[in-house]
């Protein structure tokens, strides 16, 4: 759901817990409709294979990998759409 739209938007709040070794990762439309030089998006699958192993590092190291991936994919166009994510690891 879009955030910040909608001035008298309610959210739910959840708590979960998450099991060891585990990761969150939260990112904007702009990660999944990156497009490479071949007009290809780059889609929440793509997005997910990129996603390096976590277990075991600090946040910033999968962080640095996924978005050299990223880099990679769309180094002949220009960025259409604000690209962000956080990674958080357990």
């Amino acid at each position: 759901m879009p955030l910040g739209i909608v001035a008298d938007t309610g959210f739910a709040s959840e708590t979960v817990d998450l099991p060891k070794d585990c990761r969150v990762m939260l990112y904007t439309d702009g990660i999944t409709e990156a497009m490479n030089g071949a007009g290809e998006r780059s889609r929440q699958e793509r997005f997910a294979e990129w996603l390096p192993p976590a277990r075991g590092r600090y946040a910033s190291e999968p962080q640095d990998e996924l978005a050299e991936k990223l880099r990679q994919f769309q180094t002949k166009t220009g960025l259409n759409d604000d690209q962000t994510f956080l990674i958080m690891t357990g």
